[in-house]
């Protein structure tokens, strides 16, 4: 069992921190848990109406013994991405110092489709709407929602018509590309994905490759049509060009 805690999980929302709990299968954990607190509270309130009130017993005992203690300074970590073939395989985004052509990009799935995974991606998308951005030519970006819940969220707040205008496909919930099933698959060895599933093994989601990344990279990516993260892609469009420098 891993538990997590700390400044930087208190101030995430409870759909960030299912990402979390979700991949600690990854490093040969049974359970992922946070610590409860006020999000805690606030989301089973609004989301399942439910008044719970926080109990000293809902935490470990101070002198619980635990096999090790990880300290994370997260004020260090940048945008990551999984190269193909193994979610261990991580790099930080800045180490990708040679583009990668996208032939599709993947974002929803249970993993990354909750309602914050939406949000992030919409502001990506709306960014680029507001410059005429579409998504790249050769590049189909599939936008897969977590559940009917998470899409009627997003009609609510007027989200699907940005998807539709930048050229998102959208699918309705359910089990997808995440198991080699629906659109997103890729049909050959060389064409690559940019994805917001939780793994990357040989075969999950086609014969393609698939690099992994979060939801707000992966929109970005579908934009430019090779991986990028948001903020290296507004760098990217602000820096002049030859013949703005050059009249």
């Amino acid at each position: 069992m891993l538990e997590f805690s700390g400044e930087v999980i208190s101030r995430l929302s409870t759909d960030e921190r299912a990402t979390l709990t979700n991949m600690v299968a990854e490093i040969g954990g049974m359970t992922g848990l946070v610590i409860p607190d006020t999000e805690t509270v606030r989301f089973l309130r609004e989301r399942r109406g439910i008044d719970v009130q926080l109990e000293s017993w809902m935490v470990s005992d101070p002198d619980a013994e635990v096999a090790h203690t990880l300290d994370i300074d997260c004020s260090k970590l940048e945008p990551m991405l999984a190269q193909p073939g193994d979610q261990g395989k991580g790099i930080a985004a800045s180490q990708l110092t040679t583009p990668v052509r996208i032939d599709i990009a993947y974002g929803g799935s249970c993993t990354g489709g909750k309602r914050e995974d939406l949000i992030r991606m919409h502001q990506v998308l709306a960014w680029a709407d507001a410059l005429g951005l579409r998504v790249a030519p050769g590049t189909r970006f599939i936008l897969q929602f977590g559940s009917q819940d998470v899409r009627e969220y997003c009609a609510s707040h007027g989200m699907l018509d940005t998807f539709e205008r930048v050229g998102a496909e959208l699918i309705e919930p359910g089990c997808g590309a995440c198991v080699n099933a629906g659109p997103g698959v890729s049909d050959r060895a060389d064409q690559v994905t940019i994805s917001a599933i939780n793994r990357n093994f040989p075969g999950r989601s086609g014969p393609g490759q698939v690099w992994l990344a979060s939801p707000s990279t992966v929109a970005a990516s579908a934009i430019a049509g090779r991986i990028v993260t948001f903020e290296q892609f507004r760098q990217t469009l602000s820096k002049p060009t030859p013949m703005e420098t050059n009249p």
